[in-house]
């Protein structure tokens, strides 16, 4: 996997390059980026980062923006260390850090289950700090632009859309269930809708238009390119977090509370949604719920955590369109410099 680190930091750079022209207000500085495996490029160990005082975090892909051109750059300044960041689908870098094919000092995910899986080996906690939820982006230009738009304002119901979305010719773009949350996400969205609006049993099928779980469908992109071939025209709609649609400025359809996985109140029907993905491992509908934590007792790590949590990093949060929760820890084991910003 020689050719694996320049991969990893073109993704990165493309994602954050495509969202810097949707958040122009935000401003683009430059930051640094760390590469994942291979060779001498591979992420240094949580003793060498200390050494260097640089904290290199592995992040879900949808958090990009707000951590290269926000959170990093802000932590910095603050701190007086340096950011690297790796951004990627949570499952696959939960993967990647379990086999020490990357070894970050801080591990950010879309639900805490990607995190869980490193118990006690590489951390024993977590902390669960802010939320968002999926939407319906489209293209405003598109063949179903009018159609989309009288969902999204309210002129048509939301139960028209699943209907829409079954059209023949219809380009629809997601992620990769089996590696990526908000993959999963889409499906459990519409397998709820489907319970909602008492859809045909074959809605879902008929949208997905392959396996439910299967990651050879057209429709699949990786969560850094599918905003930006939205964008080009290449698709007329796509699944993505409400905060991408908020920072990127895409059109989008908001979904109801009982089926777009941002409300914790709705925590138990969203559990009704289910999808086997693979390695025959069967995954259920959750909140979509940002999670951190510090791998291998990092000193880098803890400081990036902690900043995270602090009222600076949380508000940098909010302005990147996520709703704030009480910051909870989950587990035991956490740095005293943690939890001292978990509040009472």
């Amino acid at each position: 996997m020689a050719d694996f680190p320049n991969l990893r930091a073109a993704r990165i750079g493309a994602l954050v390059a495509m969202t810097c022209m949707g958040i122009a207000a935000a401003g683009c500085g430059s930051s640094s980026t760390s590469t994942g495996s291979g060779g001498s490029s591979s992420t240094p160990s949580a003793s060498a980062s200390q050494a260097s005082g640089t904290a290199h975090v592995a992040y879900a892909a949808s958090l990009a923006f707000l951590n290269e051109k926000i959170v990093g750059p802000a932590f910095a300044t603050a701190s007086g260390l340096k950011y690297s960041g790796t951004a990627g689908p949570s499952d696959g870098l939960e993967s990647e850090i379990a086999s020490k094919e990357i070894t970050p000092d801080a591990f950010e995910a879309v639900g805490g289950d990607n995190i869980t899986p490193l118990f006690p080996k590489f951390t024993k906690w977590y902390v669960q700090y802010a939320t968002t939820s999926i939407v319906l982006a489209y293209n405003p230009k598109g063949k179903y632009a009018s159609q989309f738009k009288a969902i999204a304002s309210g002129a048509k119901p939301i139960a028209d859309l699943f209907p829409l979305l079954e059209t023949p010719g219809l380009k629809l773009g997601r992620t990769d269930p089996n590696t990526d949350p908000q993959g999963r996400a889409f499906i459990y969205m519409l397998e709820l809708a489907q319970m909602k609006y008492h859809l045909p049993s074959s809605t879902v099928t008929k949208i997905i238009g392959s396996p439910i779980a299967s990651a050879q469908s057209s429709q699949i992109f990786a969560e850094a390119s599918l905003d930006s071939t939205l964008q080009s025209g290449q698709l007329d709609a796509a699944s993505a977090y409400l905060s991408q649609a908020k920072q990127l400025h895409l059109s989008y359809i908001t979904l109801p509370s009982a089926i777009n996985l941002g409300d914790s109140a709705d925590a138990t029907a969203y559990h009704n949604a289910s999808i086997t993905i693979t390695g025959n491992v069967t995954k259920h509908g959750s909140p979509l719920t940002i999670d951190i934590t510090v791998i291998d007792n990092s000193a880098t790590g803890s400081k990036f955590v902690a900043y995270v949590l602090s009222p600076a990093g949380l508000a940098l949060h909010k302005q990147g369109g996520y709703t704030l929760l009480k910051p909870t820890l989950t587990g035991s084991g956490a740095p005293a410099s943690v939890t001292s910003e978990l509040g009472s």
